[in-house]
């Protein structure tokens, strides 16, 4: 199997689609995608109220930043210095475009040369659907050690991955096991102070062994890749169900969001 690229991989992908699909799920419909990201903001909306931050003093760092969707959401919150990371030319070149007020790099967190661009007392860092395309398992410790560096003491790192109970790997995608992330969290210095799932109806519900949910997923993943028109319709059903979901059911069968502090300095 021939090394995989991920600058190149993503340089090719998003300048080739430049929206919700390109940066989601590229076997789903744009409109899906669509529903998915709006799924994700109400998430992190929620997230974002229950920390004890006042935005108009805090720095944020938002990481693999894609198309701007957590960027908008950060600006929606009021950050007073935002900062955003890519791995690809196209996505800095379109953010810098689209939100001035932001200050945006290219780098791989994965290599300890990022930190040059980047200062070290961040009251947040965000890292969401990005550390599992960190395929070589050096490059994501390295990537969370970086961020640890990165983040301010009493800070915090708001992170989304799949924790599956039973590694698996594709060529540009790892979903690393539950016990192998929060160790590799807890070995940083990280304390893990809450888990909540980012989907439970609508997405890959790669956490879970039922073999009902995963025939949902099957018949649901047919329908809204076959067509934007078809796309459209199975989101607008199913989102008001997951946004309802995701506020009530504390443990969900696919990806879920890790609040992560820093501890104070000593």
């Amino acid at each position: 199997m021939s090394a995989f690229h991920p600058g190149a991989y993503w340089e090719a992908r998003l300048r080739g689609q430049y929206d919700d699909r390109g940066v989601g799920d590229i076997g789903m419909s744009r409109a899906y995608n669509s529903y998915l990201y709006a799924v994700r903001r109400q998430v992190f909306r929620r997230i974002l109220s229950r920390l004890s931050l006042d935005s108009s003093t805090s720095a944020v760092l938002d990481i693999g930043s894609g198309t701007g969707a957590y960027v908008a959401e950060w600006k929606r919150w009021g950050a007073a210095q935002l900062t955003g990371l890519d791995i690809t030319e196209t996505a800095v070149a379109r953010l810098s475009t689209g939100f001035p007020e932001a200050n945006f790099f290219k780098g791989d967190i994965g290599d300890s040369k990022v930190l040059a661009n980047l200062s070290e007392d961040y009251d947040v860092v965000s890292a969401f659907d990005v550390l599992f395309h960190i395929v070589d398992d050096d490059r994501y410790q390295a990537a969370l050690q970086n961020i640890y560096r990165l983040t301010k003491p009493g800070g915090w790192f708001i992170y989304s991955d799949n924790l599956v109970p039973v590694e698996s790997r594709m060529s540009h995608y790892v979903s690393r096991s539950e016990a192998m992330i929060l160790e590799a969290l807890q070995s940083e210095g990280f304390e893990i102070v809450e888990r909540t799932p980012m989907f439970v109806l609508m997405n890959d519900p790669v956490r879970t062994r039922s073999r009902v949910l995963r025939r949902w997923y099957s018949v649901l993943h047919r329908l809204a890749g076959k067509g934007e028109f078809l796309g459209q319709i199975v989101g607008a059903m199913l989102f008001p169900f997951e946004l309802v979901a995701t506020r009530f059911i504390h443990s969900g069968p696919g990806t879920e969001i890790l609040l992560c502090r820093k501890p104070e300095a000593p």
